[in-house]
């Protein structure tokens, strides 16, 4: 009881982040109708809680608006799949048309602009975010020509990887958390090979080495 009560809000995100893996590998094991779409919205659930567990408040202005962008990634994400579930046919589209959404987006980003006191941040700092920023859009461009022929089923597995790699990066290359920064990799490369709505579990499986390989490479 005492630990309990001694947790932090960070450590409660981590405790829910790895409560999310496991129930949504379980849902996918289970196999009933509707459980990978299930289980995928748990996996990118994780990723948002992973990345509370490592991550303090903005230290300037370009910070701030990287963390909007990835924010805004995964809000579109979500509502993707779920509304993939009824049919993938035009889900993408209907999202990225969906102007309270981009009201929500647009709110996201006035936040770190209009906060008092927040500087702008070093130009190295603004060059790293920056190169991030390009690395996970050269991603997505690729991995939308790989899967071109497949058309909606490309757009939204498009949409869920660089949602999932943009918010899993900076998780990784934040050292001292190396169960962490493999909880990350491990879930960012089953959301970046698995189909959406198709099974997730055996993915998960062959994750696994690389997942641990990435938490050894970020420990200390």
């Amino acid at each position: 009881m005492d630990r309990l009560k001694g947790m932090r809000q960070r450590d409660w995100a981590r405790l829910f982040a790895f409560a999310c893996v496991a129930v949504g590998l379980g849902l996918s094991l289970a196999g009933y109708a509707g459980a990978q779409w299930d289980a995928l919205i748990l996996l990118l659930g994780s990723l948002m809680l992973l990345r509370a567990a490592v991550e303090g408040p903005s230290p300037d202005r370009a910070a701030g608006l990287m963390r909007a962008l990835r924010v805004v990634l995964f809000m579109l994400a979500f509502a993707a799949v779920n509304r993939a579930q009824g049919g993938v046919e035009g889900a993408v589209q209907g999202v990225l048309g969906n102007r309270v959404l981009w009201a929500v987006a647009v709110l996201l980003f006035a936040l770190p602009l209009l906060r008092r006191g927040l500087a702008w941040g070093t130009a190295h700092g603004a060059a790293v975010e920056c190169a991030a920023l390009a690395l996970v859009a050269g991603l997505g461009w690729l991995v939308y020509r790989w899967l071109e022929g497949a058309g909606d089923m490309a757009a939204l597995r498009t949409l869920v990887a660089v949602a999932a790699v943009a918010n899993a990066a900076p998780i990784w290359l934040r050292r001292g958390e190396p169960v962490v920064a493999a909880a990350a990799a491990g879930v960012a490369l089953v959301c970046l090979i698995a189909a959406p709505g198709a099974a997730v579990w055996p993915v998960a499986a062959g994750a696994v080495p690389v997942a641990v390989l990435s938490g050894w490479l970020r420990r200390g």
